[in-house]
């Protein structure tokens, strides 16, 4: 989620940083329209996020899930 979390945040400052006012790559949305969009896919996510009662990194639930695959004998990958 985190990852996710940083993507949204570049994101919004590459459209608020942009100097059109109808974004083509947005369906030629207008820009504020896309940054409130933005702006609520990060809170949503947010909030998210704190209201997970156990979080935990992309890295640490790779490593659990590396683990129980081993613990159980099978191949992680195929």
């Amino acid at each position: 989620m985190n990852k996710e979390l940083e993507e949204l945040y570049t994101e919004l400052e590459k459209v608020k940083s942009s100097a059109d006012e109808y974004l083509p790559e947005y369906g030629y949305s207008h820009k504020d329209e896309v940054i409130q969009l933005i702006e609520e896919d990060i809170e949503d996510l947010e909030n998210e996020m704190n209201n997970s009662e156990y979080f935990c990194s992309d890295d640490e639930i790779e490593m659990e899930r590396t683990s129980l695959c081993m613990s159980l004998g099978i191949s992680r990958y195929c």
